[in-house]
Formats: structure tokens, sequence, C-alpha cells
């Protein structure tokens, strides 16, 4: 890995020597590329814009973000009707991360505001 993510983007330095110094983490920095990876391999299959999607990694207290922003024509995709899309999404990327034990939730990221996908309607 050349300091770049796989859509050419800088890395950007977190302050963690390691996956395992980073708060919450507990997986391999090589999963959680992985894991990055995945969600923008799903989420650029469901909109229009490609070019546009951004996947970002935040810690919290439950665990690791995965934060997605698409561009604005491409929200409702990414969501889907009554939130199916972005549950869908949620479930493979938390199933894939199952293995590592790690906790995994992904977001939405607007503009004007968080879209938490689990708190998306049902």
């Amino acid at each position: 890995m050349n300091g770049e993510d796989s859509f050419g983007r800088p890395r950007e330095q977190s302050g963690f020597d390691s996956a395992q110094d980073a708060p919450h983490s507990g997986i391999s920095p090589e999963e959680e590329e992985r894991l990055i990876e995945l969600v923008g391999f799903l989420v650029q299959g469901i909109v229009a814009h490609a070019e546009d999607v951004e996947v970002e990694e935040f810690f919290d207290d439950a665990g690791i973000v995965y934060g997605v922003r698409v561009h604005p024509d491409d929200l409702g995709r990414a969501i889907g009707k009554d939130g199916r899309v972005a549950n869908a999404l949620r479930s493979v990327v938390r199933a894939a991360a199952l293995k590592s034990g790690a906790r995994v939730t992904v977001e939405i990221i607007t503009d004007d505001s968080q879209l938490r996908l689990e708190d998306a309607p049902a």
C-alpha cells in the first residue's frame, strides 16, 4: 500500500500506529482496508455518480463507523425505499466484519446532517 486507498485518495493519518492502537477497532489494518473497499464497492454499484462516492472511517463508543458520502442526487438510491438499501448495506458490512469480531456501523453522511442507517425506517 503506497499511502493511497483503492480510490486513489491519500490515506488520512489517524494518529494511531496500528488498528490495534485505535479505540474499539480490534481488527488489523488489512481488514479495515478490506471493509472500506467493500463499502465503497457496494455503494458505487448502487449510485449513478460512482466517482463521487467517499468512505470515511470514524471510531465511536460502539466501534468502527464507516461514513458514506454520495452525490446529492444519489442520496435516495443509497437509502432506498423505506431504508431497505441502507439496511441491506449495513447487514452485509456487519456480516463481513463478523469474522474479526469488530462492531461496525455504516452511516450515510449528508451536507445538512447525518443519517444513521440503523435509524432508517425498517
